[in-house]
């Protein structure tokens, strides 16, 4: 098993680099020079290694509890949903190693409106899509965390001083209240009676690629099978008006065989409170599993989540 302790050293890399070139051979790929590092932190690592027919990329990511084996997922998901996701060449779930065909990499973040829109319209049709397989995906290292759960799991988080130490003090006062709202949206939101589905957990506008005018999305170590409104979170978070007005209307016209429009809004409205939850649930298990220096480059987005959730609720 791979672990993040180790990938700052020599030996590490050349690991890396042997087991790169031993996949890339079998595929009649030829390597052309070393592996170049893109961007690391304590989630994980990414390079780039180019080869006779072009780049390709390498990704570690860490094995943490509220983590799915990414490796392993993104390789079921190349074989059972290609048009939606990078092409992943080889893969290795001991290690969560993974090689990826380059798929030209993430929109900006100022991408027109239009292309988030047209985005999240596609998401919606991979999650209705991946309800097909949520077996094989459970058995392919994606997690099962289901909303019902969220309410125990935030009460142990909120009275775990190793989590709550640097929260406002709000949390320590009010936790009780904040756990009941959660529980009691999370239970509103399970009255709508929509199909829990493949969720990217993390999704934002730079894990999303267009490739050949069609949108695929990447990084998926957050993923889960959960209720798909989990995916919202940076929706949520926009500025009211016309823009996000457009992207919550595409995204939830791809539902509409299954509820009208207004149920499905007020369904969409009910999930932000859990979505925000969830969220905190999950830098929640990293803050327990990473090193306080580990932390570092996480612990703003810690906080962020748990504000967020504070504010909503």
């Amino acid at each position: 098993m791979d672990t993040f302790l180790n990938w700052d050293s020599p030996e590490w890399l050349e690991r890396v680099q042997s087991w790169t070139n031993q996949n890339l051979a079998k595929l009649g790929l030829e390597p052309l020079g070393k592996l170049q590092k893109v961007s690391g932190w304590a989630l994980g690592q990414i390079f780039k290694q180019n080869t006779n027919e072009g780049l390709c990329f390498f990704k570690a990511a860490a094995f943490l509890p509220m983590f799915s084996n990414e490796s392993q997922l993104c390789a079921k998901l190349s074989e059972l949903m290609p048009e939606y996701v990078p092409q992943t060449i080889c893969s290795s779930s001991e290690q969560q190693w993974m090689i990826t065909r380059d798929f030209g990499g993430g929109l900006p973040e100022d991408a027109d409106n239009s292309l988030w829109s047209k985005a999240f319209q596609r998401l919606a049709r991979l999650q209705r899509h991946s309800t097909k397989h949520l077996d094989e995906l459970l058995q392919s290292g994606c997690l099962l965390r289901r909303i019902a759960d969220l309410p125990e799991q935030l009460s142990d988080a909120l009275n775990d001083s190793e989590i709550t130490q640097d929260l406002a003090d709000d949390f320590r006062i009010n936790k009780d209240g904040i756990v009941l709202k959660v529980k009691l949206a999370v239970e509103k939101l399970e009255s709508f009676d929509l199909p829990d589905t493949l969720v990217h957990g993390d999704l934002h506008i730079e894990n999303i690629a267009q490739v050949n005018d069609k949108f695929i999305f990447f990084d998926w170590s957050d993923a889960c099978i959960s209720h798909p409104f989990i995916d919202g979170t940076y929706i949520y978070r926009m500025p009211e008006g016309e823009n996000k007005e457009e992207i919550v209307n595409a995204y939830l016209s791809q539902w509409s065989d299954l509820a009208d429009y207004a149920r499905l809004r007020d369904a969409w409205d009910k999930a932000e409170l859990v979505c925000y939850a969830h969220q905190a649930i999950s830098y929640a298990s990293m803050k327990k599993a990473l090193s306080s220096e580990q932390m570092v480059d996480l612990e703003q987005a810690f906080l962020n989540a748990f504000n967020r959730l504070l504010a909503k609720s």
